[in-house]
C-alpha cells in the first residue's frame, strides 16, 4: 500500500520556521528563478546569506556576489542584482556565488525544522514535482514567501500548482498568467524597479528544468531531474555506438 503523502502550505517566511518533511521553498519575483538561471549559466554552488556583511566576507575568497538593497532595488556592493535577466546574460561557468536576498536566503536559513530543502518557481516547477515524486516525502511544505512579510499571488499561484500537480488535478497556467502579470510584487518588479524582464522570466514555465537543493552545510547545489539524466545518459550511450 502506497502511504498518501501530506501536502502542508505555508506563507512568508514566518511560514518557513514551522516547515517539515521536504521543504519547496518558493519566491517567484525573483530568487528562486534567479537561482535555476545561475547554474543554468555554470555556476557550482550558491551560498545563501542573510546579510551584506556575510556576502562581502565570501567575496575576499573570490566569490561572485549576487543580490539586492532592501527593497529589491540594486547595490553596489554586490558585483550583479538578484535579476534574472540579467543574470542570464553573465558567464558563471565554474564560480561559486554568494546570494542574499529579503526573502529567500532568509527563509532557506529559518527552514531548519525541514528534512531536506529544494527552490521552487515556475521556471521549474515540473523538475521539482519530479523531485518530489521519486523522493516519496510522507510530508511536503510549500512555503509560498511572498514578500517582506506579505502574502504573494505569485507564491501562492505557484504553491497551488505544485500542489495540483502532485494530486493530478487540472491547473490554468493561462489564467495563473494573466493575473500573476498584474498583481502588486509583479508590478514593483516591472514599474518601480525597472525590470520587465524579470516578469517575463518569472512566467516561463518549465523554462529551467533544473531542482537547486540545499545542503547539509546550507549550500545549494543544482540537481537535474531524472528526466533530464535519463535524456542525457541515452546521448551518451548513442555517441558511444
Amino acid at each position: 500500500m502506497v502511504e498518501k503523502m501530506e501536502i502542508k502550505i505555508f506563507s512568508t517566511i514566518e511560514g518557513a520556521k514551522n516547515a517539515i518533511g521536504l521543504a519547496v521553498i518558493i519566491d517567484v519575483l525573483r530568487a528562486c528563478t534567479t537561482i535555476p538561471v545561475l547554474f543554468d549559466k555554470g555556476a557550482v554552488e550558491i551560498i545563501p546569506v542573510r546579510t551584506l556583511d556575510e556576502a562581502l566576507a565570501y567575496e575576499k575568497k573570490g566569490f561572485v556576489l549576487v543580490g539586492e538593497g532592501e527593497h529589491g532595488q540594486a547595490h553596489d556592493a554586490f558585483h550583479h542584482i538578484n535579476s534574472p535577466s540579467e543574470v542570464v546574460n553573465e558567464d558563471f561557468t565554474g564560480k561559486r556565488i554568494v546570494l542574499r536576498s529579503n526573502n529567500a536566503t532568509q527563509a532557506i536559513m529559518d527552514a531548519a525544522k525541514s528534512e531536506d530543502t529544494v527552490l521552487a518557481s515556475f521556471v521549474n516547477l515540473n523538475a521539482v514535482v519530479d523531485y518530489i515524486r521519486k523522493n516519496k516525502p510522507k510530508v511536503v511544505s510549500l512555503v509560498a514567501l511572498g514578500r517582506l512579510g506579505e502574502r504573494g499571488l505569485e507564491d501562492d499561484e505557484c504553491a497551488g500548482a505544485i500542489k495540483s500537480i502532485l494530486e493530478n488535478k487540472p491547473y490554468d497556467f493561462e489564467d495563473m498568467k494573466k493575473r500573476v502579470s498584474v498583481c502588486d510584487c509583479a508590478v514593483l518588479v516591472r514599474e518601480t524597479l525597472g525590470k520587465p524582464k524579470d516578469v517575463d522570466m518569472g512566467l516561463e514555465v518549465n523554462s529551467y528544468p533544473i531542482v537547486p537543493r540545499v545542503d547539509t552545510e546550507n549550500k545549494i547545489k543544482v540537481i537535474r531531474p531524472y528526466f533530464e539524466i535519463q535524456e542525457n545518459n541515452n546521448k551518451r550511450l548513442l555517441n558511444r555506438s
